[in-house]
């Protein structure tokens, strides 16, 4: 066939088919047989003149493409079409289009919304939308590409093009079904506007002659659940089903609303709803039963997950993995160390395998018991099994030994991790920095600080925290404020914990204007205290006989939204006993009582021993009352009465009281 007689889109069906070939997609036996049943007028050899001479006929007589049309369909069916392939055909396919066209038009279509991201289609969906409106102008849509035109327009985020779409179907005297409505609804439900969707199922689509299916209020139910309006989503499927055989609530429907109830904690809905849906007939899968035995361990109801199990295995439904997965981990919550030996036995014996998800759950509470020892045989166990370990499992098993101080095995387990081709995450680094911090061996945890930045790895805030309280521990404060710039030079901002940490670490060694000065820092950025912190910075002040800044300070705290706790103010009282201010004693009392906070045993010593330090000594029925209101709370005000006469009139103790006291 001479180039005069090809078609205009031969060669790029041949550029198509050997891009296919060289990436393996298409084998050459194949694309051999392709050649001959979808392309009979390709041939190998040169075609007879009568072939060239109806070639010749068909250019001239601009005849639709049918044979490219019939290549399209096997490609799109057969998954080898390609959105920079679609793009191709579809400008050739556009240019000798005809009303039967629609049918491999829409496939172009699909193709390219469907596209990833790539040099060639950067947002699929849009230009979708953009090769419609040029398709549009040659041949009449149908009910399919107005359905993928709605998908698209949804998808690019442009929700009130995919309502004109839908008006245009109406417009056009196509009649709708509920399929294409479920771009719509999903796409309101996830800009949290259910009812929007719920009034279109309910009433618009019935106005206009469509019948919701399953898909449409299944979709509905989502959305419901999501914005926690499972109580909503039960109504509808009672409306469903008082609705008869036009879309009765299935399996999928009833497991969508248990599951949400579950994600709100509310149990006993769950479980009701669970039964309701076996009250009207409609048996249970595995989904449903592994989402009521999930949510009911979760809340350590063994006994009714125990129940639904049974049923489940007296139904033939066979429990997997993920089933027996969810009940040992109730049974391990609880500390129920038997009866999770009992369940793993009978997951061995109905044959099912753990997967990495079981073994990781079983290492790390046998870790967090404190029993690496056994978490280490599992380990061991679950590599004879074939079942690799991830970075989860060696980050539980690791942490385990870093809490039990075992740095040897510690870093065995680092070197395996290793050599079985992990490479250890920001997670697992950080858990040896925490392990040698805590064990005081500082300079092997710069030593793993430092390496994680050969490694690839730029120190987390996790990391700086961990090294700069180590640092402030043994006061190398210099070194702990020289990481701070560096973590905050690594663009990391300071959070509260390093704050905290670093205030705490030069208040402990004496350092008190830094300490004031970071303090404020961390004010100027927005950083809000924590109560323990305001006590904390409180309570130096008063050491340090700043006794207006510290009353300024603790002004300060209902300013930034902390509620003073007894603590502050047994430390504000204390201060004050320090500084010889009674009447401000009086005056803290008064006001922790005002707040609704009850003094306790550590606020009551702290009056005895600010009195004592006064000179002003209690007498035995002080003493008494004092003792009494430790067990009654009701005597709390009886006691407080009398401090506030004592301090008020200053009184002194005779000499057999003194005697007592001391």
């Amino acid at each position: 066939m001479s180039s005069r007689t090809r078609p205009p889109w031969l060669k790029k069906l041949k550029r198509i088919i050997g891009r296919r070939l060289r990436s393996g997609s298409l084998t050459p036996e194949a694309a051999s047989l392709l050649c001959d049943e979808v392309l009979p007028s390709i041939q190998r050899r040169s075609p007879q003149p009568a072939v060239s001479a109806a070639a010749d006929v068909w250019r001239a007589d601009g005849r639709p493409s049918w044979e490219l049309e019939r290549f399209i369909g096997e490609c799109f069916r057969s998954g080898d079409l390609g959105p920079e392939d679609a793009l191709d055909l579809f400008d050739e396919l556009l240019h000798r289009t005809r009303p039967g066209s629609i049918y491999a038009l829409n496939q172009l279509l699909t193709t390219v919304a469907r596209a990833q991201v790539s040099s060639t289609v950067r947002e699929g969906p849009a230009l979708a939308v953009s090769l419609f409106n040029r398709m549009v102008k040659k041949v009449a849509p149908n009910i399919a590409t107005y359905t993928i035109l709605i998908s698209c327009c949804c998808g690019a985020g442009c929700l009130n093009l995919g309502f004109a779409a839908l008006g245009q179907i109406f417009k056009t005297g196509l009649r709708a079904n509920a399929v294409i409505f479920t771009p719509l609804l999903r796409t309101l439900c996830a800009e949290k506007r259910t009812s929007d969707a719920v009034n279109i199922v309910v009433r618009r689509m019935p106005e206009l002659g469509c019948t919701p299916d399953v898909f449409s209020y299944t979709t509905l139910l989502k959305g419901l659940c999501a914005e926690n309006k499972c109580e909503e989503a039960v109504e509808l499927i009672h409306m469903m089903a008082e609705d008869g055989d036009n879309c009765p609530p299935d399996v999928v429907s009833y497991n969508t609303v248990i599951d949400g109830f579950f994600k709100e904690g509310e149990i006993q809905k769950a479980y009701t709803l669970f039964h309701e849906m076996l009250d009207h007939g409609i048996p249970p899968n595995v989904v449903t039963c592994n989402s009521i035995i999930d949510g009911l361990c979760k809340v350590k109801a063994m006994d009714k997950a125990e129940e639904v199990f049974r049923q489940m295995i007296d139904e033939h439904i066979m429990p997997n993995c993920t089933t027996y997965t969810s009940i040992l981990h109730g049974y391990l919550s609880l500390g129920q160390w038997k009866e999770a030996v009992r369940i793993l036995k009978e997951m061995s014996g109905d044959g099912q395998r753990p997967d990495v998800v079981t073994y990781n759950m079983l290492i790390d509470c046998l870790c967090k018991s404190g029993r690496c020892a056994e978490a280490r045989d599992i380990f061991n166990s679950m590599i004879q099994s074939g079942e690799n370990p991830n970075v989860a499992t060696y980050g539980s098993l690791l942490h385990g030994y870093a809490t039990k101080g075992d740095l040897v095995e510690m870093n065995n387990l680092l070197d395996l991790m290793v050599q079985n081709g992990m490479q250890p995450d920001h997670h697992t680094l950080n858990i040896q920095i925490h392990a040698y911090c805590k064990c005081g061996r500082l300079d092997e945890a710069m030593l793993t600080f430092n390496k994680m930045r050969q490694q690839g790895l730029t120190p987390d805030i996790v990391s700086y925290g961990t090294i700069i309280d180590g640092l402030c521990r043994i006061g190398r404060l210099d070194n702990a404020i020289s990481h701070f710039c560096q973590m905050t030079d690594d663009g990391l901002s300071p959070n509260i914990i390093i704050y905290s940490t670093l205030i705490h670490g030069f208040s402990m060694h004496g350092k008190w204007e830094k300490a004031e000065e970071l303090f404020y820092e961390m004010m100027d950025r927005g950083i809000r205290p924590t109560v323990v912190v305001f006590t904390a910075m409180i309570d130096k002040l008063f050491k340090e006989g700043k006794v207006t800044e510290a009353q300024k300070l603790f002004d300060l705290m209902p300013i930034a939204s902390v509620k003073p706790d007894v603590v502050s103010y047994t430390t504000m009282i204390h201060g004050y006993f320090l500084a010889g201010k009674l009447d401000e004693v009086l005056k803290l009392l008064d006001d922790m009582l005002s707040v609704g906070l009850k003094p306790n045993g550590v606020t009551f010593n702290t009056l005895l021993d600010g009195m004592l330090s006064m000179g002003l000594k209690p007498d035995v029925a002080t003493c008494n009352t004092l003792i009494d209101s430790y067990c009654e709370d009701g005597r709390i005000e009886d006691v407080l009465t009398l401090f506030r006469e004592m301090l008020s009139k200053a009184a002194k103790t005779d000499s057999v009281t003194e005697n007592i006291i001391s």
